[in-house]
């Protein structure tokens, strides 16, 4: 076997163990963050009980959103490499949701720009410490040479990813 070939099977090993164990880890953490919900409603009683969550689309969306403060549709689309229409579908949903407003633009009425509600900031944060937690939790079986080796090969990792995406 050449080394080419057992670098394919290792790639194919690593990214089928992923895959599967992904969708357990997804599936607990979909219900921990529905729990993480919940309890949030019910810090805001004016918010019914969400039964359609998405916490994958709102996070994905928040961390485009949340560092930024405000941004235009047209960057949010971009932000998350979607079409326009669709950038619009994941907004209305967040404001149908009470996580982010739309405002007009302050230099062009043409432009609409959106932010995060106070609950949006609020959820945003609790989901994305809980998800820092967790990672711990995963990379805790490694060592500290051995996280910071991991760490910084899967940043270079995601940078070319960021190539190929363009």
């Amino acid at each position: 076997m050449s080394m080419e070939d057992i670098y394919d099977s290792q790639i194919t090993a690593v990214v089928h163990g992923f895959m599967q164990v992904w969708n357990r880890f997804e599936a607990t953490l979909s219900k921990e963050l529905a729990e993480i919900q919940e309890s949030l409603h019910g810090m805001h009683p004016q918010r019914e009980n969400q039964q359609n969550a998405n916490y994958e689309l709102f996070y994905r969306a928040c961390i485009n959103l949340y560092p930024e403060g405000n941004m235009a549709m047209g960057e949010f689309s971009s932000a998350l490499s979607v079409p326009l229409s669709t950038a619009t579908r994941i907004a209305d949903w967040l404001v149908d949701h009470g996580y982010i407003q739309r405002f007009p633009d302050n230099d062009d009425r043409r432009v609409v720009r959106i932010a995060l509600t106070e609950m949006g900031k609020e959820l945003f944060k609790v989901i994305d410490r809980y998800i820092r937690q967790r990672m711990q939790q995963v990379l805790s079986s490694l060592t500290a040479e051995e996280r910071t080796i991991l760490l910084t090969l899967v940043s270079k990792v995601v940078s070319g990813l960021e190539k190929v995406a363009k």
